[in-house]
């Protein structure tokens, strides 16, 4: 009877140990479960748990109501009033200085600029038995270049608005009839827009890329100079976006930017001959973009040059029509709204000799 009862204990114990070895293993399956789901699957799918991401998300989608002044004609008669936006993810001393920057560079902008346009529009066919290469490829490249000698004591900053996703916006206020003696300090900008369509067969590609560089200098204090750059480029549906300001590299941070105005603007029918500037990536990010491409716009309206190049062969027809121009502009702004979280801008141009 010992010999049966210990040996009844001792499978009650081997059993004891299996099934607490399986409820281990069941315990390190679910936590595997657990860090893929969290890892992997939600993260592909975007359907992660409560977290402070998504709690972000859900504050983002309720707008930002941005200040009817935002929106008030931009004016170049003395005193000029310009308006800047700086980068999200800023503080706010730093996000003012940047918005301010950016807004004497746009003053300069459409004071007067230099703007070269170059458009290649090319077509190649070729023939192969039964087969037929066909590809197409326009090219259109803007440069606008300014340089605006001001005295910076003379700039007031009228107003200001932070927003909820750290980006500063300041309206400055330029006196233009000073004495010229004083405009001892200098800004020189840069702002470039290319864009190019490549079809090949049934492939389409599309590549566009927008660039402003801005050297800042004061000439009472060098240590206040600043050098500013914003990178815009997208690739078909990719994008990547890079800000420099000074020494120091400004992330940016995927959110879901969402602007809406006090006063709620209509469409009326000219807008649907304006181009539409999204603000999923931040007012800076719109309002550069439209600028740039207005100006593009505008650019190729104005006296241009155009040669032609045609070449033909046998199985091969090829074609290149060149359009150049350069002029001397100064901008205005007929419209500027915000309608469905979309920047509406139209720029006027007017060559100066």
């Amino acid at each position: 009877m010992k010999y049966i009862l210990g040996a009844f204990l001792v499978v009650l114990l081997l059993n004891s140990n299996t099934f607490s070895q399986n409820e281990t293993n069941l315990n390190l399956i679910d936590q595997d479960k657990k860090k893929f789901e969290e890892n992997v699957y939600n993260k592909e799918f975007d359907e992660s748990l409560e977290t402070i991401d998504s709690e972000r998300k859900r504050y983002d989608r309720i707008p930002e109501k941005l200040p009817n002044w935002v929106f008030n004609p931009v004016d170049f008669n003395n005193p000029a009033r310009i308006i800047g936006f700086s980068d999200p993810n800023m503080t706010r001393q730093e996000a003012y200085k940047q918005a301010i920057m950016r807004a004497k560079a746009l003053y300069a902008i459409n004071k007067l600029s230099s703007i070269s346009n170059i458009t290649d529009d090319y077509i190649n066919l070729k023939e192969s038995g039964r087969y037929s290469l066909y590809t197409t490829k326009f090219q259109d490249f803007s440069l606008t270049k300014a340089e605006l000698a001001y005295n910076d004591s003379a700039i007031v900053i009228i107003d200001t608005f932070f927003t909820k996703y750290n980006e500063g916006i300041a309206l400055i206020e330029i006196n233009t009839n000073q004495n010229s003696n004083l405009n001892r300090d200098t800004i020189s900008i840069k702002g470039e827009h290319l864009q190019v369509f490549i079809e090949k067969n049934f492939k389409r590609e599309k590549i566009e890329f927008f660039n402003l560089s801005i050297q800042d200098n004061l000439e009472k204090n060098d240590t206040s100079d600043f050098f500013s750059q914003y990178n815009y480029k997208i690739v078909n549906r990719g994008y990547d976006i890079s800000s420099i300001y000074g020494n120091q590299l400004i992330e940016f941070t995927e959110r879901t930017y969402n602007y809406r105005s006090e006063t709620e603007f209509q469409k009326d029918s000219l807008d649907a001959e304006y181009d539409m500037f999204y603000l999923n990536k931040g007012l800076w990010n719109a309002f550069i973009s439209g600028v740039l491409s207005n100006i593009t716009m505008l650019s190729k309206q104005l006296s241009t040059q155009i040669k032609n190049s045609n070449d033909y062969y046998t199985q091969t027809s090829e074609g290149l029509i060149r359009t150049v121009s350069r002029n001397k502009v100064s901008f205005g702004f007929n419209d500027f709204k915000i309608i469905q979280n979309q920047f509406y801008i139209d720029l006027n141009g007017l060559i100066v000799e």
